[in-house]
């Protein structure tokens, strides 16, 4: 069994809310219907279990997880060649290294790179308009026979 719950009606948000990236997503978690677990990695460590289990459900290393390109990292673990052991300490002890949050639902989870990315990861519409099936574009036409909808002016 898992660290992170795998109820598909339950959204586990892990971010860093020093990045700038981590906080706009936040507010549309926050908007979303779904029960939401956050966990802002700069306030409280997760542990070194669970940190393998968000590796292993995004199928990717550390070294593509973190961001060791960030002008806050120690110089000395830019571009560094890691365990994972390694890693997790550095992590624990560097959290602004984690610039992309990280969103977990059921069995799946994505690296978030842009606002974008968690509506698409979590099948929302972005304008919150019905689809037309036929094309799947916006239906904005008026559903209404001669209705203006303006008050009369007398």
């Amino acid at each position: 069994m898992g660290v992170f719950a795998r109820d598909k009606n339950q959204l586990s948000y892990i971010y860093n809310s020093n990045s700038n990236l981590g906080e706009k997503v936040l507010g549309y978690v926050k908007g979303m219907e779904f029960q939401i677990d956050t966990i802002d990695i700069s306030k409280d460590n997760l542990g070194d279990t669970a940190w393998t289990e968000i590796s292993e459900l995004l199928g990717m290393g550390f070294d593509e997880i973190l961001a060791t390109d960030h002008p806050e990292v120690p110089e000395k673990f830019q571009g560094g060649s890691f365990d994972t052991k390694g890693w997790l300490k550095i992590l624990n002890q560097n959290p602004i290294m984690l610039q992309n949050p990280i969103a977990i639902n059921g069995d799946r989870a994505k690296q978030i790179e842009s606002r974008d990315d968690i509506l698409k990861f979590y099948g929302v519409d972005s304008a919150g308009l019905e689809q037309s099936p036929d094309e799947g574009r916006p239906d904005t036409k008026s559903n209404t026979e001669n209705e203006t909808f303006i008050p009369d002016r007398d």
